[in-house]
């Protein structure tokens, strides 16, 4: 029988003996992880053990019953022999029924015990605690918690990598999983599983550590948060459904889970459906739940705010511990993009390494060989060798032979230094130096082997960058072409860009080998609005330069149209704006009526249309429906603007209530509700506006988008005043400086106005229009003439000489029409001329007649008759000879007169001559046949 005296002793030279093991152990300090975590693990077991000897001694000195008091009384009063031989009676007895049961020595019971001890060593705690993918309390093992979460509903399928990155980001809307979705028992099962694996996980790496006492510090730390309603993404929900942020401008909507740029946004949408479904959806759920909104002061919880506080709870646990642990879980990430791009006998071998280890003796790893007084094992290493896996240094042979004392330094690691030509060759695939690589902008990785300078590889880089450029040959990027407006481009971008119509040039080779484009302004093209006949609300912008082939094309009369108007089938076009100096300019205008949210030509505070931030699936924004009153307020807003308001645009309406709802907006602004929200200015200077009505026309008339001239018709005439005058061959002065026009050099421009052919220089002109600008223009826009003193536009009269320079093609088939009107005109003439002479030369010979019959009215009639049929003969000879005469004269006449200057004719002066001569050779035979039987009547009469 123990006594109480001898159970305190005992006692007290236990725990003696449990500090002096945990002296012994902390007195060590191995390298290797698996024997410092089992080391504070044994100490963590034996403080433990500490603790309840010490509870259980001072409850025997909690003595109610007095045993102690007794056992002392006793020892005073008692036999001493007596005692004695009890004791020795029942300690005979105790082993008389175990009689194979050994001693236990109290000195090696908490002493650290090695392999090779002979009382054998104690198995490693760590081996059966951790699995194989924490490696020893190194990394995490979330892959079943990230099971769990790609199980969600609603969640974001992250990779494991993107996981270990925002597992604790528990933001509103993170992770595709909104706050409503959160209060399902699914949700909650995985925080909870999370929670449960991060504190477990802490445990088991810091034994030392007073876990509990740490969850307790982190849940007092929430409930502050929580009484202060400052608990991200659980803040209490107001009356209005809306939360401000804290920068005073963003709202945050709960019942929709949006995030809105303004309180005037938010407002806005408060009417919409979407809004006002959500909002009944969650005020059923709340009454399905007996929910009501909690305030701050005093109202009963809801069990739904008691579920969002625990599910609050364990989220804000799990924040704090990831933060706790950062080290392990950047740890987890590098460890997890390195098995990435390990191949399969790596990952085998790593495997196979930490199994060794883990099977390995346990033991001091750091010094010597040999063991110390104490019993350890101590590991002598002098040269300072490399350990090898089980913590001994490797042999010198090893050392020697692998060239570990070589340093060698890669500056695109970060200087790090790598021991031994093997390791140093092996480093170049690694991630290390590769993410290095990708750093400097480098993707080619198999090309810098060896290179561990940055300069060099630098330098390698843009050597062979410049070597792909030149040796890349690619077809249509020898010829460069170039388009009217300067842009330079590959001869087959050119060729696919004409064959689609953007735009018509002429190519020109002026230097072998060079090839320069020509073309003059285009004649239209256009920017226009298309309306559904079915559903008016719905509209089209785009540009052509053809809007009747075009309109065909969105109506499926034939192919191409496009695919937002293959339905809502018939279109109409309401609305054209043409004039603009170039398809790209027309293409830059219906961008930016397009996209007026986004447009750069239009100022910030210009602005008129405000979108919502509605993301497309390429992450791209939403462009605004069309409306009518958006369109006409963002057309009447961006011929305004900076950009274009110096364009010689005209504004054409074929439906009179769009071009009601324009005079609405110009002449009487009014405030208007939904986006837009600021009053436009009056038109600009030098905007024509025309409309053409259908019902306004004929029944046989033309109308609307199909009446519009897709040619230079509507400047013929201009055109071919401008062919006259230079054509004339006249010295004309300028009308502005009074030098004489040279033709051939530099370029003239003329008055556009009917009736007027006042001449000058193009710098004359435009230092003429721009005298009255105080803006500072480059360009003129509408000035007056000064010969006639009409109005002029700028547009036309560089259309005109473009045309003019450039274009001698058009301007042919421009002025063919008249030619052929002056040709037929000429004819006529001709033949007029013809049956005149005809006639005159019946009279003549009638006349001659009857003067010979009244001469010779005595002779006989035989003799009358011959003699008369001679006279005659020779009378038409004469007459046929002096009408040939006058022919000829004509033609001489009529002939062009050899050119005196050096200057080479135009196509068209010289296609002029050639009909010329051509009308003069079609009638030689018959004037030879006539003058040879002239001839014979002549020797006949002879």
């Amino acid at each position: 029988m123990i006594t109480v005296l001898e159970e305190e002793r005992y006692i007290h030279e236990d725990l003696e003996r449990i500090e002096q093991g945990i002296a012994d152990r902390v007195r060590d300090e191995p390298n290797h992880i698996r024997n410092r975590l089992n080391r504070d693990h044994e100490v963590a077991q034996l403080l433990k053990q500490m603790q309840e000897q010490l509870q259980h001694l001072i409850s025997t000195h909690d003595d109610p019953a007095r045993a102690a008091a007794k056992e002392l009384e006793k020892l005073d009063t008692a036999d001493p022999f007596g005692q004695f031989y009890e004791h020795l009676e029942e300690l005979r007895e105790h082993h008389s029924r175990y009689p194979n049961e050994q001693a236990e020595n109290s000195e090696q019971r908490y002493k650290p015990k090695h392999h090779g001890d002979p009382d054998g060593f104690m198995p490693c705690i760590v081996d059966t605690i951790f699995s194989g993918e924490e490696a020893y309390g190194r990394f995490f093992d979330l892959n079943t918690c990230h099971e769990t979460f790609l199980n969600l509903p609603n969640a974001r399928r992250l990779t494991y990598l993107q996981y270990l990155e925002n597992f604790d980001n528990f933001a509103p809307g993170q992770g595709g999983i909104k706050r409503a979705e959160k209060l399902s028992d699914q949700y909650l099962q995985y925080v909870s599983q999370l929670v449960e694996y991060l504190t477990s996980f802490r445990k088991r790496t810091r034994p030392l550590d007073d876990t509990e006492k740490v969850l307790k510090e982190f849940d007092e730390e929430f409930d502050k948060a929580w009484e202060a309603d400052s608990v991200q993404g659980w803040t209490l929900e107001k009356p209005a459904n809306a939360s401000t942020t804290t920068d005073g401008s963003a709202v945050w909507c709960d019942d929709c889970d949006k995030e809105f740029k303004s309180k005037n946004v938010y407002n806005g949408h408060l009417k919409g459906r979407k809004h006002i479904k959500a909002a009944e959806l969650r005020k059923q759920r709340k009454a399905d739940d007996g929910d009501q909104i909690p305030t701050r002061k005093g109202d009963a919880v809801s069990t739904t705010r008691i579920k969002e506080r625990v599910i609050a709870e364990r989220e804000h646990r799990v924040k704090r511990l990831a933060s706790s642990m950062s080290t392990e879980r950047s740890d987890t990430r590098v460890n997890t993009e390195r098995k990435q791009g390990m191949t399969e006998r790596e990952r085998q071998q790593e495997l196979e390494n930490l199994f060794n280890v883990a099977e390995a003796p346990k033991g001091n790893m750091e010094e010597g060989g040999e063991r110390g007084e104490d019993g350890e094992e101590k590991i002598y290493n002098p040269l300072k060798l490399p350990l090898a896996w089980d913590g001994k240094p490797i042999p010198f042979w090893l050392y020697r032979l692998h060239g570990l004392g070589v340093e060698f330094h890669c500056e695109i690691c970060g200087n790090f230094v790598y021991m031994g030509r093997r390791a140093f060759d092996k480093h170049f695939g690694e991630p290390r130096h590769i993410y290095g690589l990708k750093c400097l902008g480098i993707t080619n990785v198999t090309l810098f082997r060896d290179i561990t300078k940055i300069q060099e590889a630098l330098k390698l880089w843009d050597r062979l960058q410049q070597e792909q450029k030149r040796n890349k040959i690619d077809e249509g990027s020898v010829v460069q072409m170039e388009d009217g407006e300067g842009n330079v481009m590959p001869e087959k971008v050119y060729n696919d860009l004409q064959k689609q119509g953007l735009f018509y040039t002429r190519v020109v080779e002026s230097e072998p080998g060079q090839l320069r484009v020509y073309r003059p302004l285009p004649a239209l093209y256009t920017v226009y609005v298309l309306r559904s006949s079915v559903r008016k609300a719905s509209l089209y912008i785009g540009s052509t330069p053809n809007p009747q082939r075009r309109l065909k094309q969105h109506n499926g009369d034939s192919k191409g149209g496009a695919r937002r108007t293959s339905n809502l089938r018939p279109w109409e076009m309401v609305a054209l704006v043409s004039g603009f100096p170039s398809m790209i300019s027309a293409l830059k205008f219906e961008w930016a009526l397009n996209n007026p949210h986004l447009s750069l030509h239009i100022p910030d505070e210009s602005r008129l249309t405000v979108v919502k931030r509605k993301w497309t699936r390429r992450r791209k924004l939403k462009r605004p429906p069309h409306t009518l009153l958006s369109v006409v307020s963002n057309l009447h807003l961006l011929i305004g603007v900076p950009s274009f308001v110096r364009w010689p645009l005209d504004l054409r309406f074929f439906a009179p209530d769009v071009h009601a709802a324009w005079e609405g907006w110009t002449a009487a602004p009014k405030s208007r509700d939904g986006s837009i929200t600021k009053s436009p200015s009056p038109c600009r200077r030098g905007l024509r506006i025309l409309t053409d009505f259908a019902r306004d026309a004929a029944p046989d008339q033309i109308t609307g988008a199909q009446a519009l001239p897709l040619d230079y018709r509507p400047i013929r005439d201009y055109v071919q005043k401008a062919h006259d005058v230079v054509a004339s061959n006249r010295q004309i002065p300028c009308v502005h400086c009074g030098e004489t026009l040279e033709e051939g050099r530099g370029m003239h421009a003329m008055c556009p106005l009917d009736g007027c052919t006042a001449m000058g220089h193009l710098d004359c002109w435009s230092r003429h229009g721009l005298a009255d600008d105080a803006e500072g223009n480059l360009i003129p826009d509408v000035f007056c003439c000064v010969s006639c003193g009409g109005e002029i536009r700028w547009s036309d009269m560089v259309r005109e000489l473009s045309l003019r320079i450039r274009g001698q093609k058009e301007v042919e088939r421009l002025l063919r029409e008249a030619m052929r009107k002056r040709k037929k005109e000429e004819k006529e003439k001709e033949k007029a001329e013809r049956q005149s002479r005809k006639r005159t030369r019946k009279k003549k010979v009638a006349a001659a007649e009857t003067e010979e019959g009244e001469e010779e009215g005595g002779e006989d009639e035989v003799e009358v008759e011959d003699k008369g049929k001679r006279k005659r003969k020779k009378k038409v000879a004469a007459v046929e000879t002096e009408t040939e005469e006058e022919n000829v004269e004509a033609k001489a006449m009529r002939q062009p007169t050899k050119r005196t200057r050096k200057t080479k004719a135009t196509p068209l002066e010289t296609e002029v001559e050639e009909v010329e001569e051509s009308v003069f050779k079609s009638r030689p035979k018959k004037r030879q046949r006539k003058k040879k039987a002239a001839e014979v009547d002549m020797e006949d009469s002879c």
